[in-house]
């Protein structure tokens, strides 16, 4: 529930400002918009685990990557929805929203701020796939993080069995 309304949330902002919160990222490897906004999204998982004592198992780990990939559809579908009633989109259709991401990934314009300086906004073109792949990286890293905290087990430890 939290990812919808966050998702709708940076809709909305995006629409009223024109500024997308998860695509915010620093010197481009770190998406911070995608995790902050992926923490809050799925942190219910870890608030509900902690009052019901629920120990996390595997399974409940891929549960939280598909939840990461869904948000990101999420969303890309809420921008795109917003294109659609203003006119923007022809027709509502899942071919025509992975067109629309396609184009949206390849022609969105980014602007970097570095030193008091601001470049002009350019398009990514092949590179905002690697800017698209770095968020989705930065949700998944997300979603390991919330089950390794809820499971109580160790078995979610990064330590190695040598």
């Amino acid at each position: 529930m939290s990812s919808l309304l966050l998702s709708v949330f940076n809709t909305l902002m995006w629409r009223w400002t024109g500024i997308n919160l998860f695509s915010f990222s620093y010197l481009v490897v770190l998406p911070i918009g995608a995790i902050v906004m992926g923490f809050i999204a799925m942190s219910g998982f870890y608030f509900a685990a902690n009052i019901f004592k629920f120990q996390a198992k595997r399974i409940d780990f891929a549960f939280l990557l598909v939840v990461a990939v869904a948000f990101a559809v999420q969303i890309f579908l809420g921008i795109y929805v917003c294109f659609y009633l203003m006119g923007s989109v022809a027709h509502f259709s899942p071919a025509s929203f992975m067109e629309f991401i396609s184009l949206y990934v390849t022609k969105v314009k980014h602007t970097m701020h570095l030193d008091n300086h601001t470049s002009d906004s350019v398009a990514a073109g092949g590179a905002g796939w690697y800017l698209l792949m770095v968020q989705v990286m930065g949700l998944c890293a997300v979603a390991r993080t919330i089950y390794g905290a809820t499971d109580k087990s160790g078995n979610a430890q990064w330590e190695s069995t040598f």
